[in-house]
């Protein structure tokens, strides 16, 4: 009997996400697996074989209490307290297949649902499905939760997820698309209005984790376009989510009521507005002044001022992050890359050495952005997640900050005099990013790089990096599965794989090796081929980790917020404290 994932720690803080490295269900001699079951105790866990699960939804407190502690004394919506949340990041859309983004993903869980649900430690929870099975390699079936209602109070069925898994790609001109995790699905059957099956054109194990990802909308709105959705309350975001939408204003604010009909446990909230204040110093003057509950990305030299005021709390959660540099390895030509003032014209594109690549990586003093500039709230990245999680290399190391080995490199590929290059990079999307940009381009410059660096809007940044407009760039990606980095961020384009890879990077030895892990459904044979598709990505340089950074956010300290490795912000993470 295969274990499908477990839920003890396996030693002192690590954070176990066996849902994507083995067969997401306990395997009977029928070779039909039961995943879990709502009802599963502990005597019947022990009797059956079977783990717990249970969704982590928050219970409200009295609002006698949330008023005394100051958390929604501004309004009392629908018999309960309201919150009110600062946030960096921008929503953009309520589309939510349009753009496969953490801010994105932390709104949209609180609208929609998906078949399944990740928990704050990354283990695969019960969403709109009951139960899975893996029926053999290429078929799966799932059990959906009865008596669901839509926002709109029309029934969930199995007829809504397959609208919902044709209209995933179809939805034009999305930035990073979620494609890559339905295009393994060859067909979709209905087995009962609440029975669905699924056939995959290859073995893929990782289905159950992958559909995780994706919410459901219903079927009214199969054909809906993006600004349909994002015409507020009155559009197409409908769902069956705990809250339901009041009124949206992109680049300002989210507005959300409690869904009083929702088929989980009730939420505290009675209403959840999330205001976008892109500004640091604005986001504090917020929350010190009141004027709302908790916010996300606090800059970090203001951490102390805040620990030191007893009306706040702040948290900090390790991530499931990456800040990557991406590099443009495949044109003959990159367009922000020449020569030298005064030196020969380059033949060729110097990215294309992987001897050059390595000394980029090499010329990064990793742990001096960690401590300097972002005062520790990060850890220097050796891979695509954080080595704590399960499936990532033992064998990985950071490099190290070696400037006359990169320059040696450089000469070995036929630079000694190095090149000019520009650094692309958003300057108002994630903590210190254009801070950190410019560090790296002194590094480099150290290396006998002539370095440019440009910092641009996030919504340009995008734009632009996915048209494939720069020779080399730094973003993020979040990831709470060991294969989704290397199948997303360096797999040639093309399918399932490397929806995500905007430079269009491509190896036949990476790409033979994440799909000889995809192919393989046995967890324990799984295991050391993602493990080694991840070590061929790293060996190639096929992009360069930097750090893995912390998510830093404050609260009213009646708020007790429960920090998220994909680095959410939203309602559904905290409660007000007993």
């Amino acid at each position: 009997m295969a274990v499908a994932f477990q839920h003890e720690a396996t030693n002192g803080d690590a954070i176990t996400a066996r849902h994507g490295l083995m067969s997401p269900c306990l395997i009977d001699s029928t070779n039909e697996g039961v995943c879990y079951r709502s009802d599963a105790t502990p005597k019947t866990r022990r009797k059956n074989g079977m783990l717990p699960v249970s969704r982590r939804l928050f219970m409200s407190g009295t609002i006698a209490t949330l008023a005394a502690a100051g958390i929604g004394s501004r309004s009392f919506a629908q018999g309960g307290p309201a919150l009110v949340l600062g946030t960096k990041l921008e929503l953009n859309t309520l589309d939510p297949h349009f753009f496969n983004g953490f801010p994105q993903g932390s709104s949209h869980s609180l609208i929609f649902d998906a078949l399944l649900a990740l928990d704050s430690e990354l283990r695969l929870v019960p969403g709109l499905a009951t139960a899975y099975r893996n029926i053999d390699p290429v078929t799966w079936e799932f059990d959906l939760r009865q008596n669901v209602k839509f926002h709109d109070g029309s029934d969930f069925t199995a007829d809504d997820v397959i609208a919902t898994l044709e209209r995933v790609p179809k939805v034009p001109n999305s930035p990073n698309p979620f494609t890559q995790f339905t295009r393994s699905i060859q067909s979709t059957e209905k087995l009962g209005d609440h029975k669905i099956r699924f056939k995959t054109a290859t073995p893929t194990p990782t289905l159950a984790s992958d559909l995780a990802r994706v919410f459901i909308i219903s079927k009214k709105y199969v054909t809906g376009s993006t600004a349909d959705f994002n015409n507020g309350a009155a559009g197409a975001a409908i769902g069956t989510g705990p809250y339901k939408v009041t009124d949206w204003v992109n680049g300002q604010q989210l507005v959300l009521a409690r869904n009083d009909a929702y088929w989980g446990e009730k939420q505290p909230w009675a209403k959840v507005t999330e205001k976008v204040i892109k500004g640091d110093a604005g986001r504090i003057a917020a929350l010190l002044s009141g004027d709302v509950d908790a916010i996300d990305e606090v800059p970090t030299i203001d951490i102390p001022r805040i620990k030191q005021d007893k009306r706040f709390n702040v948290v900090s959660g390790a991530s499931a992050t990456v800040q990557y540099i991406a590099m443009d390895a495949v044109r003959d030509v990159s367009p922000f890359i020449s020569a030298k003032d005064g030196q020969p014209a380059l033949l060729g594109n110097p990215l294309k050495d992987r001897r050059v690549r390595k000394a980029l990586s090499l010329a990064i003093n990793r742990q001096l952005i960690v401590d300097r500039i972002l005062d520790g709230s990060a850890t220097p990245a050796s891979q695509f997640l954080p080595s704590r999680f399960d499936g990532t290399s033992t064998k990985l190391k950071v490099d190290p900050y070696d400037v006359e080995k990169a320059k040696g490199l450089l000469k070995e590929a036929g630079y000694p005099n190095g090149f000019k290059i520009t650094l692309h990079a958003t300057g108002d999307r994630y903590p210190k990013d254009k801070d950190i940009a410019q560090a790296v381009g002194q590094f480099w410059s150290r290396i006998g790089l002539q370095v440019a660096v440009e910092a641009l809007p996030g919504t340009v940044f995008f734009t632009q990096a996915t048209k494939q407009e720069y020779s080399v760039f730094m973003a993020q990606y979040g990831t709470e599965e060991a294969s989704i980095g290397p199948r997303a961020l360096v797999h040639t384009p093309g399918g399932v794989y490397g929806t995500a890879n905007r430079t269009k990077f491509s190896h036949t030895d990476i790409d033979a090796a994440i799909e000889k892990a995809q192919a393989e459904m046995d967890p324990v044979k799984r295991k050391p081929l993602v493990q080694a598709a991840i070590e061929i990505s790293m060996n190639e340089q096929a992009i360069i980790p930097v750090f893995h950074p912390n998510a830093e956010m404050a609260s009213k300290a009646a708020i007790a917020i429960t920090p998220r490795p994909e680095r959410r912000f939203n309602a559904l993470m905290m409660k007000p404290k007993a």
